[in-house]
């Protein structure tokens, strides 16, 4: 069987600064041996995660993960009530469709979050595979290490948008009326009109007939 290539194996570092696509500073995660050598370590960014490091690092991490385990905790608080407030409730403005003028992202979701309970996470634990473009109830995957849950997201219709787009509604449907019975009053002196030419025509014959038995009397 054939070794497998240096830049297919992973190795171990310890993060000296938080990233939202690696982990958490002091947090031991798994990377290519390329990405490290050519990124993480040059900026120090990481360092190897040896013995001298782990030894060097070691109360650090130790009470990172504590923090880690302290944040998860806190976060199933937080589930706890948002599921007992059955999720959270943005009001954005639409068009008559239902199309929202302006996209939402885990950022104004995160923002929402920290507004009503007063916990701040990070836009990246939501995972949205794309931007809401319409109003109507999501559901968004929250991810944070090993505790995955659901965020219930209800967009609901600015109430003043509501307002002017009912009465634009209203506006065009008493124009259309207004035509309607525009159209209606002309069909209906059409048909006068009809009657009139056949009365018309009907007194033109009578007259013919009139005239006709008189030259025959006459004769």
């Amino acid at each position: 069987m054939p070794r497998r290539k240096l830049e297919n194996k992973t190795i171990e570092i310890i993060l000296l600064q938080s990233d939202k696509h690696l982990g958490e500073k002091f947090e031991i995660v798994r990377v290519k041996p390329i990405f490290a050598r050519n990124v993480l370590l040059p900026k120090n960014i990481a360092v190897l995660a040896d013995a001298n490091n782990r030894n060097k690092f070691a109360q650090k991490m130790v009470a990172a993960e504590s923090d880690r385990k302290k944040k998860a905790s806190g976060l199933e608080d937080l589930f706890t009530k948002l599921h007992g407030d059955q999720g959270i409730t943005l009001i954005r403005k639409a068009n008559a469709e239902g199309t929202l003028y302006a996209k939402v992202d885990e950022n104004d979701i995160a923002t929402k979050i920290n507004e009503i309970y007063g916990v701040e996470i990070q836009a990246h634990y939501l995972k949205l595979k794309k931007k809401i473009t319409a109003l109507g109830s999501f559901t968004v995957p929250f991810l944070y290490k090993e505790l995955k849950k659901d965020v219930a997201v209800k967009i609901e219709q600015d109430p003043e948008e509501a307002e002017k787009i009912a009465k634009h509604k209203a506006s065009k449907s008493s124009k259309k009326y207004e035509e309607v019975v525009a159209e209606e009053g002309k069909v209906k002196k059409t048909r006068e009109e009809v009657m009139a030419e056949k009365e018309v025509a009907r007194l033109a014959k009578r007259e013919e007939t009139i005239k006709r038995l008189k030259e025959k009397f006459k004769d």
